[in-house]
């Protein structure tokens, strides 16, 4: 009998900052977890949907509703937008930070597959970047550098600031230097 446990983040919350472990040694203990932000992550879905549906309601106001232009603006409210918001979905259901025991595992979010696990004493700087959406929304991508390995950027932190803290933390716990923090 096999159990298969699905993990819906429409049922917990997108911006929780811990993460219980339910199994193994330690069940029940807190962890430190942070999440994407649902509204960093759509916000950009939905002034895409805000601008087309504008553009396409003064264009059929002005009775050039069924133009050429009118017909891509509802190209894109049908077709585009619902993919923009999927795609934001995904990023939201797979993006995310914990910090385990001996290693941090940074899930990048969609499109890749498995988180990337980083043990604290390869990492040699962490630092917050902020784009509009993030300036807007207080979310952030915290990039973590790596010593011999490709930079790890986990985009779209509901609490950047609290994690970079967190983990600057851990690693000065451990005795870990960083050319920057």
């Amino acid at each position: 009998m096999a159990k298969f446990r699905l993990h819906l983040t429409v049922m917990d919350s997108a911006d929780s900052h811990t993460d219980t472990k339910t199994d193994g040694p330690g069940a029940g203990r807190r962890q430190p977890a942070w999440r994407a932000s649902a509204l960093a992550l759509f916000l950009p879905g939905l002034v895409v949907a805000g601008g087309y549906a504008a553009l396409w309601l003064f264009l059929h106001l002005d009775g050039r509703g069924d133009g050429p232009l009118a017909r891509v603006c509802l190209l894109v409210l049908v077709i585009g937008v619902p993919l923009i918001l999927a795609h934001a979905g995904l990023r939201l259901s797979t993006t995310g930070l914990a910090l385990r025991g001996a290693h941090l595992e940074a899930h990048p979010g969609f499109p890749a597959r498995d988180p990337v696990s980083v043990a604290y004493t390869a990492v040699t700087g962490v630092s917050l970047k902020r784009g509009l959406s993030g300036w807007i929304t207080g979310a952030g991508s915290l990039v973590i550098e790596r010593e011999n390995a490709p930079t790890v950027v986990v985009a779209g932190l509901a609490d950047p600031e609290g994690a970079r803290a967190d983990l600057s933390g851990r690693l000065a716990e451990l005795g870990v230097s960083m050319s920057r923090a």
